[in-house]
């Protein structure tokens, strides 16, 4: 297992990055959650942002298959058309998984399709999470017995219990039985990239050669700040001349993403009169606490709801507001908003999480708090009150991190990867032959 960073990588590495293309047919097996969708003219749609990723894998794929829901129907608001040539495109549907009992009696049909896809393909790509049945069940055994190289990437594990969802008998059972399948369905990949070090270490264990690490970023070259635009931001909000600290949080309103923690410590920062203004960005069923929040404390300490914001420059905009972007995380997962704030020269003030800890550099590029601490929390928000200057530099550094974590970069990253695959499979396959002649 390594670590595959653009800083690592020598000028080069990246012009190979830039000439890579797979031209073995290639079959990506999507979620039930990122649908297509069919309009009446048969155009094929699909949400923003995965549109834009299918749209970077054709970068450097010349043959791609998706097996995926296609739903029939206009696409929702916000949606894009992919403008795709069938010649270098292929669509293999897959029947909507809705729930268990749908799952199981759409099996046939979807072990069918697979089997077809997965013969015509050269590689196949899965993941290990998934709702009601993950994909990478299915597929795993399907490559093995077609003997095609099967490609794994790991951005979550949702399936692992955290104490803010319980831990019944029922919970800890299922979770056991998916943390062992999805330890063997890495077992069985010829390669495994994780959005982090320890689902490597954890999944597929320290000493292995096929498993890399490339943080999931979305941000683009263009969305990043230039560092003279940065620089007199931070003048303006050190200028102001009252030192009211003003955080975001922005993410699901759900307790993984420890909001709670993040009320309750504004609500012991309130009693101190400390001047902090937290702004909370996003949907979710948590929304009624913060609405609560929000109506009590009205003092210096101030808690806002913003609603939503599009993914994109009015984002982007948003963000360069604030002195920091606050992560308090009790998961392990890591967040793309980590990668959306050093892009405007933000610095995070994170949980110490797996997750996290994978992507922010601890007085480099964001502060670290311990997680599920409303104490820790309340003593880091006290220091980041005193220290905006602080956060200035750290919030610099992160500009200069974001330019090697963009989307298109670890887009980069996963065809040398790929390339790097399909040649040493290519040079076993040939010591074989001549041991057999």
């Amino acid at each position: 297992m390594r670590e595959l960073l653009a800083e690592e990588s020598t000028g080069k590495d990246l012009d190979r990055r830039q000439s890579v293309r797979v031209t073995l047919p290639y079959l990506l097996v999507v979620e039930q959650q990122l649908p297509l969708y069919r309009d009446k003219v048969g155009r094929l749609w699909a949400d923003e942002l995965w549109q834009k990723d299918l749209m970077m894998h054709l970068g450097y794929l010349d043959h791609l298959l998706i097996a995926s829901t296609c739903r029939e129907q206009d696409p929702p608001p916000g949606a894009k058309p992919l403008p795709v040539d069938i010649s270098t495109f292929e669509v293999v549907e897959l029947p909507a998984q809705n729930s268990i009992m749908l799952s199981l009696k759409a099996m046939p049909t979807i072990v069918a399709r697979l089997c077809r896809a997965i013969r015509k393909a050269s590689i196949v790509h899965s993941a290990v999470a998934g709702w009601p049945v993950p994909m990478g069940w299915i597929v795993t055994p399907i490559a093995l017995i077609f003997r095609k190289p099967l490609v794994i990437v790991v951005e979550s594990a949702p399936w692992r219990l955290h104490h803010v969802q319980g831990s019944g008998w029922r919970l800890r059972v299922r979770a056991m039985f998916q943390e062992f399948m999805s330890r063997w369905v890495l077992r069985k990949a010829a390669l495994v990239i994780c959005t982090q070090d320890e689902y490597c270490k954890s999944l597929l264990g320290p000493n292995t050669s096929n498993g890399f690490v490339i943080p999931a970023s979305w941000i683009d070259e263009e969305d990043i700040l230039p560092e003279y635009v940065a620089e007199d931001i931070w003048q303006k909000k050190l200028s102001v001349s009252n030192s009211q600290l003003r955080i975001l949080f922005v993410g699901r309103l759900v307790p993984a993403k420890g909001l709670l923690i993040l009320l309750q410590a504004m609500r012991q920062l309130s009693t101190e009169l400390l001047p902090i203004t937290l702004d909370i960005l996003g949907e979710g069923n948590l929304k009624s606490h913060c609405e609560m929040a929000a109506s009590e404390l009205t003092g210096a300490t101030t808690v806002n709801l913003l609603g939503t914001v599009p993914y994109g420059a009015p984002l982007f905009e948003l963000i360069r507001r604030y002195d920091a972007v606050v992560v308090p995380s009790i998961s392990d997962e890591q967040p793309r908003i980590v990668f959306d704030a050093y892009s405007q020269a933000v610095p995070v003030l994170a949980s110490d999480t797996r997750g996290l800890r994978s992507c922010v550099k601890s007085d480099e590029l964001g502060l670290f708090v311990a997680p599920n601490d409303v104490s820790a929390l309340a003593n880091l928000l006290r220091y980041a009150v005193m220290h905006r200057t602080e956060l200035k530099r750290l919030g610099m550094n992160s500009l200069a991190y974001a330019h090697r974590m963009t989307h298109q970069e670890m887009h980069r990253q996963r065809a040398v990867l790929l390339q790097t695959m399909i040649e040493k499979r290519s040079q076993s396959r040939s010591m074989e032959y001549r041991r057999a002649i």
